[in-house]
């Protein structure tokens, strides 16, 4: 039979989709169909749609002469109650009166004031389709007057707009060839309502405005959130506070070399002397930008990942010459660009050393750029928390469930949007189809290394060994210590106590040795410690429950379960020391941990030296510490807690 009505491709598009939800109410013990609210209708092309799909819809307008036309068409619908036309000026009257919907569908017709309160009219898992004139349409149709000209959509309104309680689903923004015969700019999305009406993230708004005072004004508050470690976070601050963008990180690779950079690494990080120092440094190409480790390219086609060797990149960055967002759409042949280690780069300093000292975690600052609509490393799990910070374009990040099967959740970013994600959740992020490419930092922050596994782990171990007379403690030590940790850490998911920081943790970081702990906060860390040594040997103990770790690990588990069977007895021994041993003991597990984690492999923070000057022999990344907490030190400026700024330019 012949359609009686020719749809937007936008909204054909979704018909899947649409017919999900007529499928899901037919199979529902509830015998009502889904209700669709049709905004704008005119004669009703997308009404009769919806309602051949098994729709109740509610058809709305201005113009009584087009309703006047449905109704006529329509009117056995009409009658049975399917179709409801309603003449209204949804801009003047009160759309709440209309009830909730299913499907919210707006074809082009644009009102900012109005789009909220349509949006509330959408029940949770609800679907919102939205096309509509953008700027730049002015270019193929003059509008009509000065107010269709500002009711164009501006670059990525719609996302903005969705972005608090709605799971987008698909997105379209810009130049639109023969688009139902004319060209044209739309802007188009297809989203879905969250259950939790008014957020974008499962947590409250408290965590939000914490980690917005992360980034802000570096309040450490975040720590101390019930989200921190446990849940991913989603806001919008006032200001990034990073003055960094795609021209800029394209400047920086400007002369790339791989080799030169790898050069520049070695001398950099470790602080050698500087007669080595500028004997590596002569050797780089002149042009060369050293300041970098490393800058891979990856490009996804289909269910592939393609990459290029560092060489390749040298080349392709070469013959390329990008220079601008615009440079990268037409020569970018569709790879993203992963420059890791910018942490380094003048204009990120700052924030690498405020975050740093907000949080005592060490951290590195990689750099994603991606053309539109792609994808560049495909889905993964980190093994640190990360704060994604949007500069460029947008993005919607895909958060998996343990197992890697199902959707959890999908977060749309774009510019000047923050979100914390912990360690643990597989993810991966596409960049939306728009007109420039996307820019996103990631801040790693090493959480576990300083987490109640890895302290305890540390406690256990020089318990058990001898560390040694030296500066330095015996490498089989070092690894003892870290194979007994990550083991520690399998007995909890991602949000459990073990794999949490100290609630003192950053008074413990700030401290250049024990002695410089307030008494009384001296004794609650060795009691919240000596206490956890016995929640963790009852941990020990337990039969192995499913702690919601992924399926596929519990082989793992199970393996790093089996290395520490019987150190429940050995935490439980630490645990009944007297008082004074078991201070000395505690102090000297976190010190330790600190120290290995901070000095070889830490970018920032304390460094570890011996008289005046740092070993120029010290490998680049030893597996030892130290442990002798009084021969810290730190460079160049005490840690602060606000607003701290230290010169790493020299």
């Amino acid at each position: 039979m012949a359609r009686r009505y020719f749809a937007s491709p936008w909204v054909e598009a979704q018909r899947a989709r649409l017919q999900r939800l007529v499928d899901c109410a037919a199979s529902s013990a509830s015998s009502e169909p889904p209700r669709a609210l049709d905004v704008g209708c005119g004669r009703g092309r997308h009404s009769l749609m919806l309602l051949e799909m098994g729709f109740q819809v509610t058809a709305v307008d201005l113009d009584g002469e087009a309703l006047d036309t449905l109704r006529q068409r329509e009117r056995g619908a009409v009658e049975k109650g399917t179709l409801k036309i309603r003449s209204m000026d949804l801009e003047a009257e009160d759309v709440g009166a209309l009830g909730h919907f299913d499907v919210l569908l707006v074809v082009n017709y644009a009102s900012r004031s109005l789009l909220p309160k349509l949006l509330q009219l959408l029940k949770p898992k609800g679907l919102l389709i939205f096309e509509s004139w953008a700027q730049g349409n002015e270019h193929f149709a003059t509008p009509k007057d000065a107010e269709a000209q500002r009711r164009l959509l501006r670059a990525n309104e719609l996302l903005e707009a969705t972005s608090d309680c709605f799971t987008v689903l698909a997105y379209s923004h810009g130049l639109q060839e023969d688009y139902e015969g004319r060209d044209c700019v739309k802007q188009m999305i297809c989203a879905e309502k969250r259950p939790c009406p008014g957020r974008a993230s499962p947590v409250s708004e408290a965590s939000r405005w914490c980690l917005g005072r992360l980034l802000e004004v570096t309040d450490a508050s975040f720590l101390q959130d019930s989200a921190f470690g446990r849940d991913w976070v989603w806001h919008r601050p006032q200001s990034l506070g990073v003055a960094f963008g795609i021209e800029d990180l394209l400047q920086l690779l400007d002369g790339y070399d791989p080799e030169a950079a790898q050069k520049e690494y070695l001398v950099w990080w470790p602080r050698r002397r500087k007669k080595k120092a500028a004997a590596l440094t002569s050797a780089s190409p002149r042009g060369a930008r050293p300041a970098l480790w490393d800058v891979s390219m990856v490009r996804r086609r289909e269910s592939t990942t393609e990459t290029l060797k560092p060489q390749e990149v040298r080349d392709f960055l070469r013959a390329a010459q990008l220079k601008t967002s615009a440079d990268v759409l037409q020569r970018g042949e569709g790879w993203t660009l992963v420059v890791s280690q910018l942490q380094g780069a003048p204009a990120l300093c700052d924030l690498h050393q405020r975050l740093f000292a907000a949080t005592g975690l060490s951290s590195g600052i990689n750099a994603y750029l991606t053309p539109p609509d792609a994808i560049g490393k495909p889905p993964h799990v980190d093994d640190h928390d990360v704060l994604v910070l949007q500069l460029a374009g947008s993005k919607t990040w895909t958060l998996l469930d343990d197992a890697r099967q199902t959707i959890r959740e999908q977060v749309p970013l774009t510019k000047g949007d923050v979100m914390y994600l912990p360690q643990g959740i597989p993810h991966h992020a596409a960049a939306m189809a728009s007109h420039e490419a996307s820019l996103h930092l990631a801040v790693a922050l090493h959480r576990r290394p300083m987490s109640y596994s890895s302290v305890l782990g540390a406690l256990v171990t020089l318990r058990l060994m001898d560390p040694g007379d030296g500066d330095l403690l015996p490498a089989a030590l070092v690894e003892e210590m870290e194979g007994r940790s990550q083991s520690f850490a399998a007995f909890g998911a991602r949000e459990h106590w073990i794999n949490q920081l100290l609630p003192m943790h950053l008074a413990l970081v700030r401290a250049l040795s024990p002695e410089d702990l307030d008494v009384g906060l001296r004794r609650e860390f060795c009691a919240v410690l000596r206490q956890r040594s016995r929640d963790l040997a009852e941990l020990l103990r337990s039969p192995g429950a499913d702690l919601g770790m992924p399926v596929g690990a519990r082989r793992q588990r199970a393996l790093l379960r089996a290395s520490v069977r019987g150190s429940e007895r050995d935490l439980e021994e630490a645990a009944q020391l007297p008082e004074e041993d078991f201070e000395a003991l505690a102090c000297a597990a976190f010190w330790v941990r600190r120290e290995y984690v901070m000095d070889p492999r830490g970018w920032c923070g304390p460094v570890h030296r011996r008289g005046a000057t740092l070993s120029s022999e010290r490998p680049l990344r030893p597996v030892q510490c130290l442990a002798k907490p009084p021969a810290l030190a730190l460079e160049r400026s005490p840690l602060a807690g606000e607003g701290c700024r230290l010169d790493w330019s020299t």
